[in-house]
């Protein structure tokens, strides 16, 4: 089935790259790019979301993210290219890993909001 264990681990854990996050703004910005905010909402009530980003708790992406579930969102389109973050990080790139074996190929991590609040980019409540 798997030629070697590299192609195995790629399988389970799809290769997801970076994206800063203000390159992100100027992506986003331009509409080039969609953020996708994966935290719960207790933490988005204390700081905020980036500005336009879409909001999905890590445990709905894949039904949201499934084009054969019936809780699909249409703002999903594979075609579109999508960044996600969370809190610290780890719950972003689980979430661009779903997305890319759902076969969405145009997937970035951008990590953990703080680096955005750092970059004192724009945020909404």
């Amino acid at each position: 089935m798997f030629s070697n264990w590299a192609d195995l681990i790629l399988k389970v854990y799809p290769y997801v790259e970076e994206i800063r996050a203000k390159d992100a703004w100027e992506f986003a910005e331009k509409g080039e790019i969609v953020l996708i905010d994966v935290r719960e909402p207790h933490e988005i009530a204390r700081f905020g979301k980036c500005r336009g980003a879409i909001h999905i708790p890590m445990h709905m992406t894949r039904h949201k993210a499934n084009r054969k579930s019936p809780h699909f969102d249409p703002a999903l389109d594979p075609a579109k290219t999508f960044a996600f973050y969370c809190e610290n990080g780890s719950d972003a790139i689980a979430a661009a890993r779903v997305f890319k074996k759902l076969g969405y190929e145009n997937v970035y991590n951008m990590g953990a909001f703080r680096e955005w609040l750092n970059a004192k980019l724009p945020v909404e409540k």
